[in-house]
């Protein structure tokens, strides 16, 4: 049998040091270089990234791929697809630095399972910021809540994900509705499991984040989520009312959350992290409807 190749697809925007960062840890993989090629996609940054690329041309299989626009990491990543040629799509996000054998172990879990699709964690690198410590605790809920049964996972997120690059184009990739980042991998997981295809989340495979994030930027991102979640759950179940929101367990387990992962003072401020990323989840979710029902929406 032949040995596979693998396609690394990186979407990025306005983040040139953490694309030189990514890079930098791509480029100290210990697999061999003739495995894997690396598509840059270039989201319609206002600096051409293309300074940063140059620098790892001669070290790796480079492709950059330009969208003239801000059109969103989902359609970013379906333009690196596009321009694969490995049997495999390895996708992570340009704040994200993998663990030297990344590939190796990817690989090894998609030999193990033929056709499925595979996604590993991701680790807040930076641990002093109370931002990305409440967002790495809400990942670290989901992986819980979502794939209680890694074999049989129900959502694994873009920014370390592994599937096949034929299947992978057959169900269209990733819905490029979602602008922003938010929702589309939870549409691309249920769609994928939807038809049929296995999805394994694995825990020894991670991917280590450096997500820079104040107080207004955590909560931009959980009022986009907010808008991506709406936007999934009309797409799973139309306009009913009864499907907006997860049932309240899951609401009351999140909250609880860090009590069950850390000392009591650090998971107080981290639950009030958690209950102010609910609330801008909820307003971005509200936004989305009134958008909708807007004679413009």
């Amino acid at each position: 049998m032949a040995t596979p190749r693998f396609s690394i697809v990186i979407p990025t925007y306005q983040r040139p040091e953490g694309l030189r960062n990514c890079l930098s840890g791509i480029l100290a993989l210990t697999a061999p270089r003739d495995s894997f090629e690396v598509i840059v996609v270039d989201d319609g940054s206002a600096v051409d990234p293309a300074y940063v690329v140059e620098t790892f041309r001669g070290d790796l299989d480079l492709t950059l791929v330009r969208q003239p626009e801000n059109r969103g990491p989902a359609a970013a990543r379906n333009a690196g697809a596009a321009r694969a040629v490995g049997d495999y799509l390895l996708f992570i996000d340009d704040d994200c630095i993998p663990t030297r054998d990344w590939l190796e172990r990817l690989g090894a879990h998609l030999g193990a399972n033929p056709a499925c699709a595979v996604g590993g964690t991701c680790h807040n690198s930076l641990t002093e910021s109370l931002y990305s410590a409440a967002q790495q605790m809400l990942m670290d809920y989901l992986y819980e809540y979502y794939n209680g049964d890694a074999r049989r996972a129900g959502f694994c997120p873009t920014n370390n994900l592994a599937v096949p690059r034929r299947s992978f184009l057959e169900l269209g990739g990733f819905d490029t509705s979602f602008r922003f980042a938010a929702g589309e991998d939870r549409e691309f997981s249920a769609r994928w499991t939807a038809h049929g295809a296995g999805l394994v989340f694995v825990r020894d495979t991670p991917v280590y984040h450096q997500h820079v994030m104040g107080l207004r930027s955590f909560l931009r991102m959980h009022f986009h989520y907010g808008r991506g979640a709406r936007r999934f759950r009309r797409q799973q179940s139309g306009d009913s009312v009864h499907r907006r929101f997860e049932p309240g367990r899951f609401y009351w387990g999140l909250i609880v959350y860090p009590f069950r992962r850390t000392s009591a003072g650090e998971a107080s401020a981290l639950c009030l992290a958690q209950v102010l990323s609910q609330a801008a989840h909820t307003a971005g979710y509200l936004r989305e409807i009134l958008g909708e029902r807007s004679p413009s929406g």
